[in-house]
């Protein structure tokens, strides 16, 4: 039942306000309670005062990120913790209605009954989508507990719990919740969320009623229950002027500034990592891995430069992102002092031009020239911006970006370079025999005895060293191209880390020189493992292994990430026979398409073989380039955009 007298309810429930402290808090006056959590890799600890004012100076003076939320004036308790004469104290009763989210309090709506019958809870079959917020976003926080009768009430409880927490993790203002145990048979939940609306809709779930009927129905199940709301000041705000925090923000013309901070904490490096999650279409978009990410900003990489990790944020909250570096060899290439960035989101043009600007700033100090970007981290490697195909889903190796990026660029007076699409072949057509050619039929031993060549497959057994032959074919076939910087050993283990994990050896093929045995060609197709990264946030561990290994049994779509064939051997008809072999295999293979990293415009030879499989244009993609300190001039340097280059064999590696 409703009250505002906490004096029989446990410690947590008596508390005035809470703190939430990144690390640990060596403070102790004033602390009621306090518990040690992790949201993923983030460790924090929870403090529980009686006194606002202390809380508020024990925020104050942590070093690292903190939190502060104050209770609500009114909570719930029920049972033997309840105060309260009605019903009497020992005896569980409901609430009569919910508490009521902002549009019902603007309308003067009474919320729904608590006691109204529930569906069955229901197993959710979605997969829980990455997170979107961490514990530091919390603009509203349940803590509560429930004193059970006995251990099979848990048990019982546990059946309903499970669901109703995937639920909740799937909700998009979901941040994060914990339990706590207290002897003999109490459970307290925890439970966070970055608007008070949204707590307030967890509360409403068929799961949580379903429990909350169950456990007050007698004094069978539990004798004693309670709940605080605690909530930021801003949500505290909003109760009061019967508007919430974002309706209040909507009103208001003015923003607040724009901050530009260097990744330097684990939370500040969590928030890089799901940013594009954030600020993007999640399902769209394609994370850059973890993994990359953390050796960039551990300078644990192969990259030449060291890689900055920047991260803007408008009132403390994350709203773009980007790395910044650069390269001596792409220097040499072009000619000119770039600085590179890459890895970039942001939630609109103006963050987007305050993480450039950063960029800029970072150029200025250091003598560059121009920008050129995203490219992360160099044009040989993933990068661009998509200009048409909005519609259609990224891929690894591809780029993905909402439609007003590219004019956001424009406004900021980069020209475009490198002009590149990717492609797509939808393989049904070459399933049901209904493409003309002969792209999806395996070469004769004629056909290769006449192209003097001899085709074979790589090996995960000799993974190694098919990836050394691939470097070799790569750097020589690639070269003459006026970007393109030769992938040292190094750099090539790195970019192939976790591959074999992923491969299907019979869409990686190599062609060789019939007498010497000279590596001629390649051609790497690899399983599109897009989705499995999309819901991991870019995280790759056992269980996203397990899920990629899973995939081989079901339909499944490929990337041709490169090919190539060496200088001294074109002319041969090496690529058209090496797209063939791996066209047949993806047929046998039960693959239902194929996606191509870019191809330059300029460059048809290399999109032939996509063609042939009744593929066509998927994205238009481009780099953006301009000198430093032109930024807002349309058309900074019109030499820059005559600088298109010319790509070659087709995909970049």
């Amino acid at each position: 039942m409703y009250t505002t007298d906490f004096s029989k309810a446990p410690i947590q429930g008596r508390a005035e306000a809470l703190v939430i402290v990144e690390g640990r808090s060596a403070e102790r006056e004033g602390v009621i309670w306090r518990r040690r959590l992790r949201d993923r890799r983030v460790s924090a600890e929870l403090l529980l005062f009686a006194s606002v004012e202390r809380a508020r100076e024990v925020a104050a003076r942590h070093d690292g990120r903190t939190k502060l939320l104050l209770a609500e004036t009114r909570g719930y308790s029920n049972g033997i913790w309840r105060a309260d004469p009605e019903p009497p104290p020992g005896e569980m009763a409901h609430n009569p209605h919910f508490a009521p989210v902002a549009k019902e309090r603007a309308e003067g709506r009474t919320p729904p009954l608590v006691a109204e019958p529930t569906r069955k809870p229901k197993r959710l079959a979605t997969p829980i989508p990455p997170p979107s917020h961490t514990i530091f976003d919390t603009a509203s926080m349940f803590v509560g507990a429930t004193r059970y009768t006995t251990p099979l009430a848990w048990a019982v409880t546990s059946r309903i719990w499970g669901r109703m927490t995937g639920k909740m993790r799937r909700m998009p203002d979901y941040c994060w919740h914990g339990i706590y145990w207290e002897a003999p048979w109490t459970l307290g939940t925890l439970a966070n969320f970055s608007t008070r609306d949204a707590l307030i809709r967890f509360a409403r779930m068929p799961e949580h009623r379903h429990l909350m009927q169950w456990i007050v129905k007698d004094t069978k199940n539990a004798d004693a229950g309670f709940i605080r709301l605690f909530a930021s000041e801003e949500e505290l705000a909003g109760l009061e002027e019967g508007a919430t925090r974002r309706e209040t923000e909507a009103g208001d013309a003015s923003r607040p500034a724009l901050e530009v901070r260097r990744v330097s904490s684990e939370l500040e490096f969590l928030e890089f990592v799901e940013l594009p999650g954030r600020v993007s279409d999640p399902s769209r978009e394609v994370p850059v891995l973890e993994s990359t990410l953390r050796s960039w900003w551990k300078d644990k990489h192969a990259h030449e430069s060291k890689v900055e990790l920047l991260l803007a944020y408008r009132g403390g909250v994350p709203v773009a992102r980007a790395v910044t570096h650069t390269s001596s060899a792409l220097d040499a290439k072009l000619g000119s002092s770039l600085q590179l960035f890459g890895a970039v989101a942001a939630a609109d043009a103006e963050a987007l031009g305050a993480i450039v600007g950063a960029v800029e700033e970072r150029a200025a100090e250091t003598g560059r020239r121009e920008l050129l970007g995203p490219v992360t981290l160099l044009p040989n490697q993933v990068g661009g911006v998509i200009t048409s195909g909005f519609g259609e889903r990224g891929f690894v190796e591809g780029a993905w970006n909402p439609d007003w990026v590219p004019g956001a660029y424009e406004g900021l007076g980069f020209t475009t370079w490198n002009e590149s699409a990717t492609w797509m072949a939808r393989l049904e057509q070459g399933r049901l025999g209904q493409i003309e050619s002969d792209a999806f039929t395996a070469p004769t031993e004629a056909e290769l005895e006449a192209a003097g060549i001899v085709i074979e497959r790589a090996s995960r057994f000799r993974f190694a060293r098919d990836v050394a032959r691939q470097r070799e074919l790569v750097n020589a076939a690639f070269a003459e191209l006026p970007y393109y910087t030769q992938i040292s050993p190094a750099q090539m283990r790195e970019a192939t880390s976790g591959l074999v994990a992923i491969i299907d050896p019979a869409i990686w093929v190599f062609a060789f020189d019939a007498k010497t045995r000279a590596p001629l060609g390649f051609l790497l197709c690899v399983p599109d493992v897009t989705r499995i990264v999309q819901r991991s946030s870019g995280r790759i561990g056992a269980r996203q292994l397990l899920e990629i290994w899973r995939q081989r049994r079901e339909p499944r779509e490929a990337v041709l990430t490169i090919q190539g064939t060496a200088p001294d051997a074109r002319g041969r008809g090496i690529s058209s026979l090496l797209g063939r072999t791996v066209g047949e295999a993806l047929i046998e293979g039960g693959y239902t398409a194929l996606r191509s990293t870019y191809i330059g415009l300029d460059n048809p030879a290399s999109a032939r073989q996509l063609s042939r499989m009744g593929g066509s244009e998927l994205h238009g993609t481009v780099f953006y380039r301009r000198p430093v300190g032109t930024r807002g001039s349309q058309g900074a340097d019109t030499a820059i955009a005559g600088q298109q280059q010319a790509t070659n064999q087709g995909e970049q590696p």
